[in-house]
């Protein structure tokens, strides 16, 4: 069997909440390793909003979450994905927990989610969970294709906050985040691999950055340019195909699935941390933690944290 995975991060750029990239990858046969998993599981997702009809509408994620639409599409689309694994999640804790996302010791430093939890769904119900994860299931196994791993990675404030100060940029913290769930995949993965990533800002060369992870692997350059940049990680045993593709998530039906995973992720912490400002402010607007609403939140919310002795640094990103 061939590895069809996908990455994908959501939250590189907002001032409030978490950065989440999750990696997911599918079991495939060989002689299909190269196909559109689109493609292969159509009668189960679609990559198209409109006509998903009866589907699972995977795409990026950005393109599936709105003010109007909610959390729903996402969600369906991760438990049903998760339930097709035998991994029936009914909780946001149980969720971080299964996809190993962080310590929960950490999240005790946060009083918006020290002892916090809640049910899942959130905006969908059991049963439509149910028959979606029913046609997935029929699906996968009519084309002989494993929906067979999923990790992600969630760095929460004041973790991001340290390590911008020890890196120095952003960008160095999210390939940092990146390659530690590639080095989850090649260790669990036994097959030949073929990972996309969403391309990282402006960056087309990544090999020097391949190395340095990845010290006792041969890294070759397959193609750099503004577009995509290909590489292939061999050792004795296996191989994996890195390609770092501009909107990857619209080339890749995993890094799709990826992007679903990690906005899916992010909002429901962004979720609890709105509770706790509401329970204190109730006639706060939410935030979704960007530049400039971020900005109308700090300013409401300044005299309320300098009673409560909330340091900046628990809640306000550095750039």
């Amino acid at each position: 069997m061939a590895i069809i995975a996908g990455m994908d991060e959501a939250g590189y750029g907002p001032v409030l909440g978490p950065m989440i990239v999750t990696v997911v990858a599918f079991d495939v046969p060989d002689e299909k390793a190269h196909c559109s998993l689109w493609d292969l599981l159509k009668d189960g997702v679609s990559g198209d909003l409109k006509n998903r009809k009866h589907r699972l509408c995977i795409r990026d994620s950005k393109k599936l979450y709105n003010a109007r639409i909610g959390l729903k599409l996402l969600e369906e689309a991760v438990l049903s994905f998760l339930w097709s694994k035998s991994l029936q999640i009914f909780s946001f804790r149980q969720l971080l927990d299964t996809l190993a996302c962080t310590p929960t010791e950490i999240l005790t430093r946060y009083p918006w989610y020290a002892g916090k939890d809640y049910a899942l769904p959130v905006t969908s119900n059991i049963p439509s969970i149910i028959n979606y994860t029913d046609l997935i299931r029929c699906v996968l196994k009519g084309n002989n294709v494993q929906f067979s791993y999923v990790n992600s990675s969630v760095l929460t404030v004041l973790e991001f906050n340290e390590q911008i100060r020890l890196f120095g940029n952003k960008s160095t913290v999210l390939f940092n985040s990146c390659s530690k769930l590639i080095s989850g995949l090649w260790n669990v993965c036994g097959g030949n691999i073929h990972l996309t990533i969403d391309k990282q800002g402006g960056r087309s060369n990544y090999s020097h950055l391949l190395q340095k992870h990845f010290p006792s692997k041969e890294i070759k350059i397959l193609n750099e340019s503004g577009k995509i940049s290909t590489y292939r990680v061999l050792d004795a045993n296996k191989t994996m195909e890195l390609s770092f593709a501009e909107k990857g998530e619209d080339k890749s039906m995993a890094a799709a699935l990826a992007s679903i995973f990690s906005k899916y992720i992010r909002e429901l912490f962004m979720l609890l941390e709105n509770q706790y400002w509401l329970q204190i402010m109730p006639e706060l607007k939410p935030t979704a933690g960007y530049y400039e609403d971020a900005q109308r939140f700090l300013s409401q919310t300044a005299l309320i944290r300098g009673k409560r002795a909330i340091h900046d640094d628990l809640l306000i990103r550095i750039k």
